[in-house]
Parts: structure tokens; C-alpha cells; sequence
């Protein structure tokens, strides 16, 4: 999958802005995710960052549990190279273990680049036959006679702010700009999440790479409203476990 240019990312190589954000991350308790590529699997572990030593220019980070820390361990065993992302700040770096404390605790160079992804954006990923996502729901149609249909329908793409999908020109009379859906269902690996979501464009598709329709068709773009918190970091964990983002860092 090449989901690169479907997210902004912008490169930040400022000493102050890169300790400013760890020091934060730390004060703040955030949440942390470890990862590489293994395999050609992304495998992520969950850490934290325990002490930041600025005049070693190096930061120490700790697993949040012991099956995290095998984990972690693991990762850094065939290489001593860890990508990091800072998820409240939507930021990725890449770091060199130094060496590990006596504790047991990772101790890291302070990068000298980081890259953020444009706030006012989720990450958006792209579903292919490798990765799927799986959105249900009940729709009324549109006109004179009134019937409801239930809909099960692959995404085209998804981040916690919304997802599309692609509908037949039989399946238009149910999908108007503006519709609101009360309930959807989506299946992300073998987890549901509940959402709700206005139709906020329905737009004439033709066939091509990315798609891989063999018809013309309709896309509906599906933006969530009064979603909960849970939900949308449930998508955004589902959306970073998949997406391509190695050279962005």
C-alpha cells in the first residue's frame, strides 16, 4: 500500500521544538508506540518515557508491561533502531538505543529530526485486499416508497474522522448529501467499533489503479459526528497498525 501523499507530513529538524515535545510527552504521561517493520509486518509496542537526560542529549523509555518489554526487546535484538510515535502529538521519530540500564530500561538518542503529521488531518488509510475494513449499517431510500436496506460495504478508506465506500448505481437512491446514519458498524480486523456519520459528498468514480473497480461507480464519503473518544482511538490505532509511513521518518 502507498498511503504516503494521502497524509502531510511536515519534517521539523529544531532542537528546541524536538525537546520540547519529548519533555511534554513525558510530563504528560502520553501514550507512545514503538514499531518497526519485521517481516514486512508492522510490530508496535507500547511505551512510555521515564527520564529525559538533556545534557546527554538521550532519553530513557520503559515498557508498559512485561509482554510489552519481550516485545520491545525483540524489536531491538536484530536491529538497534526504533520508530516512535507520539500519538497525542501526531509525530514520528526515529532513534539509535544507546544502551540498556541495568533496570532494564531503553535508553535512546534524542533525535535530530522529527516529522508531524498536519493536525487540522487524520491519518488516512487506504484499504486494500491485504487490509480491510468492513462498515455496516441500515439505510432508508430516497422517494416516493419508502424501504430500509441494510448495507455491508468494504471501505475504500478510513481514518477516525470518517471513511468512504463505493455503491452501485442501483444502491444511489439510498445516498444523498446531507443524509445522516445514526448507526455504523465497522469491523476493524476482529474488533467492531460503533459510529455515527453524516454523507458529506457522493461523487462519480471511474475506474483505475487505486480502486480497482471494473465498472463506473459512486463513491460516499462518510464524515463521523458525536463519536465518541474511544472510538476514534480505537480507527486511529487500526489505521496507524496499517499504514506505510517508513519513509516518512
Amino acid at each position: 500500500m502507498n498511503q504516503r501523499n494521502a497524509n502531510t507530513l511536515k519534517k521539523n529538524k529544531s532542537k528546541w521544538a524536538i525537546f520540547s515535545l519529548i519533555n511534554n510527552t513525558k510530563i504528560n504521561e502520553s501514550q507512545i508506540m514503538g514499531w518497526r517493520i519485521v517481516a514486512g509486518k508492522k510490530v508496535t509496542t507500547s511505551i512510555f518515557i521515564r527520564v529525559i537526560r538533556k545534557f546527554r542529549n538521550e532519553f530513557v523509555v520503559r515498557a508498559v508491561s512485561d509482554k510489552e518489554k519481550n516485545v520491545l526487546s525483540n524489536l531491538l535484538a536484530s536491529s538497534g533502531t526504533l520508530n516512535f510515535y507520539l500519538v497525542n502529538d501526531m509525530v514520528l521519530f526515529q532513534s539509535q538505543v544507546k544502551h540498556i540500564d541495568p533496570n532494564g530500561d531503553f535508553v535512546f538518542n534524542i533525535p535530530e529530526m522529527i516529522a508531524q503529521i498536519d493536525r487540522r488531518k487524520h491519518m488516512r488509510l487506504f484499504l486494500d485486499e491485504s487490509v480491510k475494513a468492513l462498515s455496516v449499517f441500515y439505510k432508508e431510500n430516497h422517494g416516493h416508497k419508502v424501504a430500509k436496506q441494510q448495507f455491508q460495504k468494504e471501505c475504500f478508506d478510513i481514518s477516525a474522522g470518517g471513511l468512504s465506500f463505493f455503491i452501485s448505481r442501483a444502491e444511489s437512491k439510498f445516498f444523498e448529501m446531507g443524509d445522516r446514519i445514526d448507526l455504523i458498524k465497522i469491523r476493524l480486523d476482529n474488533n467492531w467499533v460503533n459510529v455515527k456519520g453524516d454523507v458529506v459528498n457522493v461523487l462519480d468514480v471511474e475506474p483505475d489503479e487505486r480502486n480497482k473497480l471494473h465498472y463506473k461507480a459512486k463513491k460516499v464519503c462518510i464524515k463521523y459526528y458525536d463519536t465518541s473518544e474511544k472510538a476514534r482511538k480505537e480507527i486511529d490505532d487500526f489505521v496507524f497498525q496499517h499504514i506505510d509511513l517508513e519513509e516518512a521518518i
